[in-house]
């Protein structure tokens, strides 16, 4: 089985990383295949930004064209994924809604620690999937995404911190750090909080998504065409 793996990004500092990071998740069979947006997108650029959108669709069309038998992308705003359904015949993957979707099957509601102040994208992806009534709390994470590149050990501590007050104050059942660069951390951040006597779940975007699109694959499943109909004419003219 080959998995694609979309960084919406064209910064090539982070493509072995990523790449690994994928990979430990996987299984022996699967191979990870991660790859980058063309080099005229700017290595800063956000990817909700609207230009950014066409630069991952044609990726996730590339990544079809190359035998990939799923497609990943790498971010927990899951960019390109409802669009990209309806280019491709394979199973399109967001880890943000992967995440969610196995949170709430461990419990009645979730928190998610986001990167930054403004959380419109990330509400707007919960209650895209009718999960806000799931919903404990979206809880700023202080260190932001400089700190989360910077430092693990700083990160780790706002990480457990900010899960905690979502815990205790907001009735969090289950945690979800709503950003792929803390996945490294995730298994460290679950162990740290039961030490502490908060059973509570953390649910890690990226491994669930590798592990959701073997099963998909393993399956014979990918997405509706009554829910992701073939636009006329759209692959052609974005091919």
């Amino acid at each position: 089985m080959k998995i694609g793996v979309v960084l919406p990004t064209s910064n090539p500092d982070l493509l072995a990383d990523r790449q690994a990071l994928y990979t430990r998740w996987a299984r022996p069979d699967t191979e990870i295949s991660a790859r980058l947006l063309d080099k005229r997108v700017p290595v800063e650029a956000d990817p909700s930004d609207s230009f950014v959108l066409p630069e991952i669709l044609q990726q996730i069309m590339e990544a079809e064209q190359d035998t990939a038998d799923a497609v990943i992308i790498d971010c927990m705003e899951d960019p390109g994924v409802e669009e990209g359904r309806l280019l491709v015949n394979i199973p399109v993957i967001g880890p943000g809604h992967a995440a969610m979707t196995l949170a709430v099957a461990l419990g009645y509601k979730f928190s998610i620690l986001y990167p930054l102040q403004q959380t419109t994208l990330i509400e707007r992806l919960v209650a895209h999937h009718q999960l806000s009534s799931m919903l404990a709390s979206i809880r700023y994470l202080t260190c932001g995404l400089e700190g989360i590149r910077s430092s693990d050990s700083t990160t780790l501590n706002i990480l457990e911190q900010t899960a905690i007050t979502a815990i205790i104050e907001d009735g969090a059942h289950v945690i979800i750090p709503a950003c792929t660069l803390t996945s490294h951390l995730a298994q460290q951040l679950q162990q740290r909080l039961r030490e502490k006597d908060y059973p509570v779940p953390v649910v890690d975007g990226p491994s669930v998504a590798v592990k959701l699109a073997e099963a998909l694959v393993d399956l014979g499943l990918s997405p509706s065409r009554v829910s992701y109909p073939e636009p006329l004419g759209i692959s052609q003219r974005v091919s």
